[in-house]
Parts: structure tokens; sequence; C-alpha cells
């Protein structure tokens, strides 16, 4: 039996209660829930209980010692899931699937040391050490086992800042499909460089030269590794059918599922062809029976769009997979929409004349740089210190060629007496466009707030 199969057994055996103990921890956990005061309570009476049993499995179960030692590392875990409610919760609730997966080039070690994964979400917990660099980056890939790129998925990525040893996560969300058992990732890995001055050859507007030819980068180390899953762990997710339609400022809206995974819930929606608007955002939290909310996700994947409009169709929330719960709400406190007459708009380049803007946004300045024009906008803060896409990344000219936008560059502006920044500058270039006149694709019209909370019962 190898390590990973012994902590698993370990974890089995502690799980399984002593003799009369059953239906007094279901009392407690259910109290607990009813009672936010008692919170201290199912802890401190799940660890009188075992503490016997738990002393005479350490000195006499081999697995059961091997896995005290690991206590630290676990503690590790937990703090590296803190970005994220639902991760927490699966670590607490011992959902996680401990990997032992190392490998060395060029003086750097990449590891694998767990996987916290479900029908839909894979998340990899790994980390990059190095005796030789101070600090590293890793540029992530994924591939089916086959080598292909997998259907419907994407992947975000933490640790960008990540000291060497510490814990990163990337996290592959599986839109249509459900996760299949096995997954490729390379980690290609180089020095994480911090910039501290910028150098007159580093200026905007030599990164926006159209002289710029892109190379793949050379790596100082590539890494790749075959994960599979444990079946336990990929089937793990229900689905809660809804079909209400609500109207949310003139535009009906059928909520059609609720998705609930250890990671992460899903809202699920369709919209009816004879709205005025697309669906680009939505506002929203789900509570429990007894007031426990989960509110929607605010980084990294936080919603998935649809390929038949610029709709996005199925929202991201913390997860209520680990609490019980007689009934769930949906409330509904606001959205972002997109006109279907503003799927484009209009831009002079020489004259600054211009279309409507996205709400909150206005033009600052075009400016050539080489043969090619740089845009720059300026955009209210929707939420402090928060800046958003105010374009896609498709522009059209007079004769409606398309283009695209590949590069973007946000920085803070219009500072308050406070130090605090009242706008954020938008600026991209329009690669390859030599006209004067250019049509931008809108990334929202306006954004909506509920003046009455739309509730939507779920179970």
């Amino acid at each position: 039996m190898n390590r990973k199969n012994e902590f698993e057994a370990m974890i089995e055996e502690l799980n399984q209660p002593a003799p009369g103990l059953e239906t007094t921890l279901d009392r407690a956990y259910k109290k607990k829930r009813k009672r936010t005061t008692q919170l201290i309570v199912r802890p401190l009476v799940g660890l009188a209980a075992c503490f016997a049993i738990f002393v005479l499995l350490v000195n006499f179960c081999a697995p059961v010692a091997y896995a005290c030692s690991q206590i630290p590392v676990l503690k590790e875990l937990a703090e590296a899931v803190t970005f994220s409610r639902s991760l927490t919760d699966a670590v607490e609730n011992e959902y996680v699937q401990p990997m032992e997966l190392s490998q060395t080039d060029n003086g750097i070690t990449a590891e694998v040391a767990y996987l916290i994964v479900d029908q839909k979400q894979v998340n990899v917990f790994y980390r990059l050490d190095s005796d030789k660099y101070e600090k590293l980056y890793a540029d992530p890939d994924v591939r089916s086992a086959d080598g292909n790129r997998p259907e419907s998925c994407s992947y975000h990525s933490t640790g960008f800042d990540a000291e060497n040893g510490e814990l990163r996560c990337l996290s592959i969300d599986f839109v249509d499909n459900d996760v299949p058992d096995k997954l490729r990732i390379a980690l290609r890995v180089n020095p994480n460089m911090v910039v501290e001055e910028v150098a007159p050859e580093h200026s905007v507007d030599n990164l926006y030269s159209s002289d710029d030819v892109y190379e793949e980068p050379s790596y100082l180390a590539e890494f790749e590794f075959l994960l599979e899953f444990d079946p336990k762990f990929t089937a793990a997710g229900k689905i809660f059918p809804v079909n209400q339609t609500v109207i949310l400022e003139g535009q009906a809206i059928t909520i059609t599922d609720i998705e609930v995974y250890p990671t992460h819930m899903r809202v699920d929606i369709e919209e009816s062809p004879d709205n005025t608007a697309w669906m680009k955002g939505l506002e929203f939290y789900i509570e429990t029976d007894w007031g426990m909310k989960f509110d929607a996700a605010s980084s990294g994947i936080i919603s998935t769009g649809s390929a038949d409009s610029p709709s996005m169709v199925s929202y991201r929330a913390d997860s209520s997979y680990f609490y019980e719960a007689d009934h769930l709400k949906l409330v509904i406190t606001g959205a972002q929409w997109l006109r279907k007459d503003m799927e484009t708009t209009y831009i002079n380049l020489i004259t600054g004349e211009h279309g409507e803007l996205p709400e909150g946004a206005e033009f600052d300045s075009a400016r050539k740089v080489g043969n090619e024009w740089v845009v720059k906008f300026r955009a209210k803060f929707i939420e402090d210190n928060a800046m958003y896409q105010l374009f896609g990344n498709k522009f059209y000219d007079a004769d409606g060629n398309e283009y695209e936008i590949n590069q973007w560059s946000s920085t803070y502006g219009d500072f308050d007496e406070d130090g605090n920044a009242t706008f954020f500058y938008d600026e991209f270039p329009l690669k390859k466009f030599t006209g004067d006149e250019v049509w931008l694709t809108p990334h929202y019209s306006h954004n909506w707030v509920a003046e009455d909370q739309v509730v939507i019962t779920i179970q």
C-alpha cells in the first residue's frame, strides 16, 4: 500500500464513529446549524468524543501516525485556499485528494501536492522551488490525456507573487462537459521579473510599437504531469431544476438550474429572444433557510458565456455543498446589460467624435504610435479600486473588416485628497489598423440596480 492509499485508509477509519455516537453528532450539528451562537460546540464535541480512540490509533495504526505527521502540510493547504470560501469549506471537510508528483529540471523542482476536484472543476495545488532562482513564474497549459486541448474548458491561475515553496493554485473550469478521469498539465517556468522603474525602452509607446513581433519565450524549465482523479470526487455534484422566469429591467430572464458542487455553485439562465439587451453580469447571492449567505464569485472564473450571443449565461458563486439546507433562495440585486442596438460603437480617431460609450466611460485620447492608433478611455470605478473591461477584443473598420485587440493597459488615475483613485484609464492599440474611423465592441452598455430584491425559491 503506497502513502496515498494509506492516507485514504486513515481518513476512512477516522470517519467511522464509535458505537452510539452517530445520533449525538447529528444532534450537535443540527443545533449548530440553527443557532450561530453555538458554532464552537461541534468541534469541541467531536474532539472530546474521539480523543481516546484517536490516542489508540496513533499508537497502534501506522497510517494514522503518518497522517499526523502531515498536519502542518494540511494547515498550509488551508492557508492557500483563503481566497475561496468554497475551497476553504472543502479542506475543512477533508474533501482533498493528496498527490505526490514531483519533477526536477535545471535546478527547479515542481511538485503537485493536492487536488480539490468535483464533477465540473479541478483545482491543482502545486509548488515551485529552487536554490538558483529567487522567484519563479509558471505559465500553465491544460491538455486532455491524449494531448489535445479539452473542449469547453477555461482556467485561471493564482500565485504570481508566490515565494519559492509556497502553494499555488490552478483552477480548471469545465463549462458544458464533465471533468474527465485524467488531465495533463504543463508548467513552463521562468523567473518572475519585477520591474521597479520603467526604462525608456519599456515605455507604453514602445510596448505598443507595430514593429513588435511575438516570439514564443524560452523557458528555464518545463514540466508535464498526468493527473488521475478519484471517481468519488469527479462524481460529486447535483443539479436543482428551477425553471422560473423573472423580469429584470424589462428583460425576461429564466433561471433554468442551480448546480451545486463542492468547489462552487452555478446559476444558469436563458434569455427571451424578444429581449432588447443581452445580460453581461448578474449581481446576486444565495441564502439558506436559516440565513447563511453564499456570495457571487468576485475573482477567478465568475461567469461563462454563450457561443450564440454576447450574453453570459452561467454565473459562479460560493457553494452550499457542505451545509444541510431544507430550502435555498436566489436573491437578485442587480445586473449588467449590453443593449442590442449598442453591439458596436463609432469612434473618429482624428476628431474624437464618438457614439454611445459604456456607462461611466469617457473618451480620453487617440494617438499614433508608428503607423497604428492607440486609444485611451477614462472610466469610473463600479467598486472601490476595481478596474474592469470596457470593450471586447474585436473591432471593425468602415468596410466591416474584423480586427482583434490582444493587448490592454489599465492604470489608476485622478486621485482624491486622501490618495484614493477615483477613476482608471483603459488603453489599447488597434493593431494592423490604419484607418481614421473605427467601430469598437462595448463589453456592456449600462448597470442596473434593483429597487426591490428579486427572490427565487430554489428547493
